[in-house]
């Protein structure tokens, strides 16, 4: 059985705990997450579930810059945490870490070897040489992003047009915003606010949001998809104030979006 948080199911919920933890950790510095935070907890941190949770989220991002610290922690003292780190290279998929993961399958760990192996063969071959001869370009799709609904009865309208702004920037790598109806290959996007709450706990605070898409291709209108996530944050009892909770659900949400829509970037990206 895989340890703790890699038996976690599913990949928003695996994403959510990771935003979790390592927020935490950079509000207790006292200042927003950055990438160089969370790689930092990868290759600092004394606890090696942070460690863990690091590595889920840099392998989550998707993020090049990101495959150093991933490889230096292919030498982490805890079989969790090499297992971790070589399942994000094998997302991130860059050729680069090649070597790195083909000395993993080497590790004293079975878990670690198979991580490593089943990222090794997931890397994106070496970008073949540029030529002259122009090439044909497929068309990307095009989407449309509908106002989104909240059905916890607890999103303002503020709230609802920010989740709908940062679901389009997930999905502008992978696709051209139009009015999808007139386009071929289109998709049209609802989505809905399905929680937002707040938990007053004994030592902290946390805000928990969860969103579903449902995306239809058109002009059918047939469901293409229905995907979800779901994204906690935490803040230290003593240093919340009520102030703090609108910039705690907009965090949570965005969180939750980058979760629901990692299934529909991959889905888009092949049609």
């Amino acid at each position: 059985m895989l340890p703790w948080p890699l038996r976690a199911r599913g990949s928003a919920l695996r994403l959510a705990v990771g935003l979790f933890l390592v927020a935490f950790v950079a509000e207790a510095r006292g200042r927003p997450p950055r990438i160089e935070d969370v790689e930092q907890s990868l290759n600092q941190d004394r606890s090696y579930r942070i460690r863990v949770s690091a590595a889920l989220v840099l392998g989550k991002l998707h993020q090049a810059r990101s495959v150093p610290a991933l490889v230096r922690a292919l030498g982490d003292g805890h079989p969790a945490v090499r297992a971790t780190a070589a399942q994000a290279l094998g997302r991130i998929g860059d050729p680069s870490a090649g070597a790195a993961l083909a000395r993993a399958e080497r590790d004293d760990s079975p878990m670690v070897r198979r991580m490593a192996g089943d990222a090794r063969r997931s890397l994106r071959p070496p970008a073949p040489p540029i030529v002259n001869a122009p090439t044909a370009r497929r068309a990307r799709p095009a989407f449309e992003v509908k106002a989104m609904g909240d059905r916890s009865h607890r999103a303002g309208p503020a709230l609802r047009e920010h989740m709908r702004e940062v679901l389009t920037n997930e999905l502008l790598p992978v696709g051209d915003v139009a009015s999808a109806t007139d386009a071929p290959h289109g998709f049209v996007i609802d989505g809905v606010i399905k929680d937002l709450s707040l938990a007053m706990r004994r030592d902290h605070v946390e805000v928990t949001c969860a969103v579903q898409l449902v995306v239809s291709r058109q002009p059918s209108g047939g469901v293409f998809l229905l995907t979800s996530g779901e994204a906690m944050v935490q803040k230290p009892r003593r240093q919340f104030r009520s102030k703090h909770r609108s910039g705690m659900e907009t965090e949570a949400l965005e969180g939750a979006v980058r979760g629901a829509s990692e299934d529909l970037r991959r889905h888009l990206a092949q049609q």
